[in-house]
């Protein structure tokens, strides 16, 4: 794997932006110790177990149900990054307190939208430090972030053995795990027998290109499966820094997350279902409405408490915003794969 070529916008960011190199150089003797996924501990999320994937929102208007037990597919889902240091290249997965702060933050708020119609699988993996994504001209933050892919993939290779048995698989990601949850789909699904298990891949918060998949196609609905949706959000009127702006966004696939297409109108808020407030509980219908401007998604102001205070750059909530949209859209291409491929047998 030529890992530079899968990093042409954070290149950029790496040459304009504040420094912030990590001090100690990538050693095999001073890594993390590797995660043993036969062991529950390992993971932040697994069906079996109690975690914070189960969360349900308690004051909603809907009725909001985990039905894990009775899922009819499965989402595999690669977490942000939670890990800050300047000293260490590479997350502990034995770190108590970090692993807590993945569960009650990205597993929480993210995963959980999953659980009403898929059993939930999020390992725990040994994260590059955010600080890696301002040292790209250093080799040592390539290495970083191979070492936490290949977590992810030993991961998803005992999901596949122990747990998949031949089920539809959903993967699903944030910011970095969307460079790992990329990796995964051309090792394990592109052009090979298991993309026909493939509903679809929930690529969000980091730009994905239109040549980094040659099998695997960008839904051009919100009923198509076997293909890829991605977005960023920013609120309306507001650009990425310039520092920060990507070099060729004209190759940058974009979907409006209340349609699930690449259409560039204005999707209005009355076809948000719910967006979950940040502490976890609250669904707030109608919050807000999106459009894809140029490689990203202007979000109206949305409405919630204390809405003046809400930043331009709207990444922590990319999943938020759209909770309710993007759970009833997993249930629908759930149920539209399982009808295709039973109409096939």
């Amino acid at each position: 794997m030529n890992i530079k070529l899968i990093f042409p916008s954070l290149l950029l960011i790496s040459s304009s932006c504040a420094y912030m190199p990590v001090k100690r150089a990538f050693t095999e003797e001073k890594l993390p110790t590797s995660p043993d996924y036969s062991q529950e501990t390992y993971w932040s999320a697994l069906p079996s177990k109690k975690d914070s994937a189960d969360h349900l929102p308690k004051n909603s208007v809907f009725e909001i149900v985990d039905n894990q037990n009775n899922a009819p597919a499965d989402v595999f889902f690669i977490y942000p990054t939670h890990f800050f240091s300047r000293k260490e290249w590479n997350a502990d997965v034995n770190d108590t307190k970090l692993n807590n702060h993945i569960s009650e933050r990205s597993i929480y708020h993210q995963a959980s939208v999953f659980n009403g119609s898929c059993k939930i699988y999020a390992p725990y993996y040994r994260q590059a430090t955010f600080n890696a994504y301002f040292s790209l001209d250093n080799p040592d933050a390539y290495k970083a972030f191979d070492l936490a892919y290949q977590d992810v993939k030993a991961a998803f290779q005992y999901y596949l053995d122990h747990y998949n048995n031949g089920r539809p698989i959903i993967i699903a990601s944030h910011s970095q795990g969307t460079t790992h949850a990329k990796w995964l789909l051309r090792d394990f699904f592109e052009g090979k027998p298991l993309q026909k298990q493939l509903v679809c891949a929930y690529l969000i918060g980091m730009p994905v290109y239109d040549y980094e998949f040659t099998t695997i196609a960008p839904c051009d609905s919100a009923n198509q499966t076997g293909c890829y949706v991605s977005w960023r959000t920013y609120l309306a009127g507001n650009e990425p820094d310039k520092k920060m702006q990507i070099p060729t966004p004209e190759k940058v696939i974009v979907h409006n997350p209340l349609t699930f297409t690449r259409a560039t109108g204005i999707a209005k808020a009355e076809l948000n279902e719910g967006g979950l407030g940040r502490d976890g509980n609250s669904i707030y219908p109608q919050v807000c409405t999106a459009e894809i401007h140029n490689d990203i998604v202007w979000v109206s102001r949305p409405e919630i408490p204390f809405k003046s205070f809400v930043p331009k750059n709207l990444h922590p909530a990319d999943y938020n915003l759209y909770w309710m949209t993007i759970r009833k859209n997993v249930a629908d291409r759930i149920a539209i794969w399982e009808n295709n491929n039973t109409s096939q047998k």
